[in-house]
This record gives C-alpha cells, structure tokens and sequence, in this order.
C-alpha cells in the first residue's frame, strides 16, 4: 500500500499551484517547485514574513495573521515583486501579480504552527485587463479630441451612451448621454430614425451623405436644415449580437449649399462676366485664339476684340512689349503660352493701343471640359498702369526713407554716445564704493539705464547699418583674422548677460581658424547670433563651435529656445521680419538681415535648421579667402 506521506510529499512538490509553508516566527520551512519557477527565487534564510515591506504597505499582513489564528483567508489581487523588499537583497525575480489563498496548519485540536499559502498568478490576465483599459482610454480620448461629431447609441431605444464634445456642440450643448435618441432631439425625422433602425436590424454598415437633418440646433425653437455625411457602425455584444451602434457625423452644409449655388449660377455666367469691371477672355487651349471676351475688356481695347484672327497673325495684330519695350514674338504672347499648357500668374507686360500704352497684369486658369464646354482657358487682366506709376513714386519715397534714416541715425548717434559716457562714469563711481548711499539708492538704477542705452545704441547701429545697405554705401575691409579667438572674444562679453537671463555659453574648443574678413562687420555677425540665442533660448545653454573644411570656416550657434516654423525660416532673413510676436520680444527685426547681408558681402551664406519647441541652429559658412570673381560684387553688396 503506498506511504500517504509520500503522496502527500510528490502532490506538494509536482502540484503546479505554488505553495509555501510558514512557521509562527515569520521564516519560510517549505516551498515547491512551482513557487521557485512563479517568482524567480526562492525566500532567503532572513527574509521574515512579518517583516515584509510590501505586505505591510499593501495592508494585507492582517490576513497572514487571521491565518495564524486558524482562519482560512484569501487575500485581492496584487502586484509583488521580491527586489522591492528592503529588508533582504535578491537580484534574480520575476514581478507577478497574485493573489494568496492562505489556511493554517495545526496537529489535531492543537494550536496553529505553521501556515501554507497557495498562489495564483494572475498576471497575464491583469495586465491583459490593463492593457484593455488602456485601449479604451485611448479611444476615448480619440474620440473626445476627434474632428467629427462622434456618438454610441445602445439598445433598441437607442440610448446615447457617449457624445463627444464637437457632437454636442453641433447640438446647442444639450444633454444627450443618458437620454434616448428621441429624447434627446425630439423633432428628428422619421426618416433619419429608420436609418438607426435599418442598421440595427440588418447588422450592416450605412452611410448616408449629404443627408438633410432639420432640426432645433440652438433649442432655441429655430428649426434649421443642416447637410450630413453620416457613417452608422453597429456594435455587437460578445455573443455577436447587433445591441448598438456609432455614428460619425461631418457636416457638409457649406459644401453642398456652394455646389447648389454654383449649379444655379452656372445659367447666367456669361452674363455676369460681361458684368464684370475686371477685362476677362477666353482662349482655346488648343489654337491659343480668343474665343470671347467681356465688355470690360473690349473697352480697354478701344472696341470688339478681334475673335476671327489666326493666332498667327496675333503678333501684327496686337502690339504687345515687356516692361522694358522689346516687342513680343508670336511664341511669347500671352495666348501662345496658354496654349501651351503653361499656367500665368501676375504676367506684366505693355500693351499699345490706340488710346495708349497700359501695362497689363495676366493671369491664366484652365477649366475642363464640363457641362457640354470644350475646355477653355480663362485670362483675367487687370490695367496697373496707375499702379505703377505709384509704385515708382514709393520707391523714390523709400529712398528718402532711407536717407531720413541715415541722417537721423547719426544724429542721434552723438548725444547717446555721451549719455553713455556719463553712465559708465556714474557706474565706476557706485562701483568703487558699493556701500555708499548713492550706490544703494541707485545702483540697479544705473546698471538699468546703461543695459537699455546699450540697447537703443545697437538699434541705432542696426538703422546705420540698414541705410548703407540700402544706399549701397557698405564697404567690406579684408584683413587676416581668427575666427576662434574672435568668438571666444565675443562670448566673453555675453558672458554677464548670460548670466543676468540665467543661461550658459558653451563654446567647444577648436583649433585656429584664420581666413580673410572684415573683423568688425564680423564680430557684428556673431554679436548679432549670440544676443538672438540668448533672447529666444529660454534661458537654456546656447552653444558655439567653429570649425574648418575644405577651404571655408563654419560657425555654429546653437540655442535650446522656442524655435522657429519652418515657413518662416526664409523670412527672418529679410528687412524688419521676426518669427514671433513684438509684443513679447524686442527689437526692430534687422539683426538677421544685418548678419545675412555681411555674410554674403564676404562671399558666404547662412542658413538656419529648426522647428517650433526645439531651439534653433543658425550655421553660417564663409570661405577662408576672397575669390576674385568676387571682387566687384562685393563693392556693391549693400546696393
């Protein structure tokens, strides 16, 4: 007959439900196989039960204890991993989340000794549950940020279970979760509610478009009549059965009411052309011969324009010149280009008619065929001869602008230059003794004043620096220069500045970097860099390197700021232009067209890489010696 014990003895250690036994002092006596495999390790000879940092935090050593006192007790589900534990140190272990099934062990009518635990590993299924949840949240917060007006009807009532906010919004915010489909929009049609019932009834997909929805929108008692495109998913319970269903709703009323206006208007287009005060022709695509043309054009050309010409003969029919009076060929008018597919934007050219010379503005669109209509070209034009001649009047008022701005820019050189002499010596005076009156009462006053006569000084430079641009009267004087030591220079003098916003200037080492420059409109460049990294870095590091390649220098500023949209790189190059608002920044928005126009005097470019909440890098390039073929257009790179 076999030995009970060891049955007993091979179900404990072959069972594979986990199991441990306890003595009263807290240390493990026994575990089987499958308790090693579940939690990785077994319990070191100091772990202690009743010390368990985990079970006390987790509340759940009570039932340890209810266990003790002969009671059979079974723990909720936890998460447990043993390196957690503080008391002990194990390495190797796996984290499991369990439940325990805890019951005493005692002789016959005896106390307590020992309790056994058994363990089920719930993991898969918890973290299964988990990730679950974690979908739903996801697709809840899809549907809440969605673009369309989402809802989740269930049952046959058709219960609004889930409405997104655009959804209710559309439906002058009333409450619909919890209502009944009729409820909540009582003047629904019968027509929109079979839609509902025909997708619960057959289990299919319906999509409904352009479906017209009248209904009180505001609750506001105003029936109004909106187009949908609506999508209706059932939804079936776990047994398959249809018990619900989604809608996405987008609303196209402002599309279909413009199709229904164009349809309608389609009748009276000619009419309305003719009606127009913008001159407008119609070219055939194929011959570039004008098919029509509207009564605003046919004045501007002193009567009828010709329609029965060959386009061959368009040249000795109209005098057409560019702007500076070369007279077009046959294959340059207007009407040939057209012909050949190309598309016209704002083509200006001289047309000479018998009441006179107008400069034309031209542009072209094809249309298909549709409706019956061969394809046709539509040639809009505008006269801008008067538009021109103000447009010349501006640019004489510009340069005068220009030449304003110079001489009140040095105007207004000479008094700020002594009011900054006066500060820097009222500055030494409070710093020689920082503990005298004048220096409590006005120190930060002073220090205050010259950082912003410092600032109107660099915005007086930069005008200067506009006005010989724009005059043309820049000059670039070469001489041998480093371009390391010269922005390890420069960033010295940030440095206090730096400090002042509570950012850092990281400047890489490099070797000597020595090419032919004009030193001073280049410390104007990397001036004008640094002062820009600092003011949009956020107070974050800005970093610097140089380096040589190739026979051309490379400087790199480098911030960790705000950065820049990518459709605005191009612009911050230009006169006046910023990629921020200036009411939050300062400034004239010149600096960087200062530094793009010194750059490319020397011969370089300057280019920027950045994207919004990234920072920028501005990375200018500049060949170490001048190219003689370059020499001319040096002399006029301000022009």
């Amino acid at each position: 007959m076999p030995d009970p014990l060891s049955l007993l003895e091979g179900l404990f250690t072959h069972s594979p439900v986990p199991y441990s036994v306890f003595g009263t002092d807290g240390h493990c006596l026994l575990i089987n196989p499958a308790y090693r495999k579940m939690f990785g390790a077994e319990p070191p000879p100091e772990y202690d039960l009743f010390r368990d940092e985990l079970l006390e935090r987790l509340g759940l050593l009570a039932y340890i204890r209810r266990a003790f006192t002969g009671e059979t007790v079974q723990t909720p589900v936890f998460w447990y991993d043993v390196r957690e534990l503080e008391h002990i140190h194990v390495e190797d272990a796996n984290r499991i989340a369990i439940s325990c099934h805890c019951f005493p062990l005692a002789p016959s009518g005896g106390e307590v000794t020992h309790i056994a635990i058994a363990y089920k590993d719930v993991t898969a299924e918890l973290l299964a549950r988990e990730a679950e949840q974690a979908e739903r949240n996801k697709l809840h917060q899809l549907f809440t940020q969605a673009p369309v007006a989402i809802s989740v009807l269930r049952g046959p009532e058709f219960h609004y279970e889930f409405v997104n906010p655009l959804q209710r919004r559309l439906m002058g915010q009333r409450e619909m979760v919890g209502r009944t489909l009729t409820e909540a929009i009582p003047d629904l049609s019968p027509d929109v509610l079979s839609l509902h019932r025909a997708v619960m009834e057959t289990g299919e997909r319906a999509i409904a478009n352009e479906l017209p929805v009248s209904v009180d929108y505001a609750g506001e008692g105003h029936v109004e009549t909106k187009f949908w495109n609506i999508i209706y998913e059932p939804l079936r319970d776990e047994r398959g059965r249809v018990d619900g269903l989604v809608t996405f709703a987008f609303e196209v009323t402002e599309q279909v009411l413009a199709r229904q206006a164009v349809e309608s208007q389609q009748m009276w287009l000619e009419a309305v052309l003719d009606l127009m005060p913008m001159p407008v022709v119609m070219v055939d695509p194929r011959s570039g011969e004008l098919t029509s043309s509207n009564a605003a054009a046919d004045r501007l050309h002193g009567g009828s324009l010709p329609r029965a010409v060959p386009s061959a003969e368009y040249p000795g029919v109209f005098h057409v010149t560019d702007l500076k009076g070369r007279r077009l060929d046959k294959e340059e008018l207007p009407t040939a280009r057209v012909a050949r597919g190309e598309k016209l934007e704002d083509m200006e050219v001289i047309w000479h008619t018998q009441s006179g010379e107008l400069v034309l503005s031209i542009s072209s669109e094809a249309l298909p065929a549709m409706h019956g209509h061969p394809a046709t070209v539509v040639m809009p034009f505008q006269d801008i001869t008067r538009m021109k001649t103000v447009e010349r009047h501006l640019q004489e008022a510009i340069r005068a602008r220009d030449e304003f701005l110079s001489v009140a820019s040095h105007e207004l050189k000479t008094p700020l230059t002594s009011l900054g002499l006066r500060l820097h010596a009222l500055a030494r005076a409070i710093d020689a003794d920082p503990d005298s009156s004048l220096s409590r009462r006005h120190g930060r006053e002073v220090a205050a004043m010259k950082r912003q006569v410092t600032r109107l000084a660099e915005l007086i430079d930069g005008l200067l620096d506009v006005s010989r641009i724009s005059t043309g009267r820049l000059r670039i004087h070469r001489e041998p220069v480093d371009l390391s030591a010269l922005v390890q220079e420069m960033v010295a003098r940030f440095v206090p500045e730096a400090e002042r916003i509570g950012s850092v200037l990281d400047v890489r080492p490099s070797a000597p970097c020595v090419g032919s420059w004009d030193r001073l409109r280049m410390e104007q460049v990397v001036s004008n860099l640094l002062s820009n990294a600092l003011k949009y870095g956020a107070g974050q590091p800005v970093h610097v390197h140089v380096d040589e390649a190739d026979g051309r220098a490379r400087l790199w500023v480098r911030d960790e700021g705000i950065g820049i949209d990518e459709a605005a790189h191009a612009r911050i190059f230009q006169k006046f232009e910023r990629a921020v608002s200036e009411r939050h920044y300062g400034g004239l928005g010149l600096g960087l067209y200062v530094v793009r126009t010194l750059v490319e005097a020397m011969g370089g470019i300057i280019r920027v890489e950045s994207q919004l909440g990234a920072g920028a890098t501005f990375i200018v390039e500049l060949p170490l010696q001048a190219e003689e073929a370059q020499a001319p257009a040096l002399q006029s790179a301000g022009s």
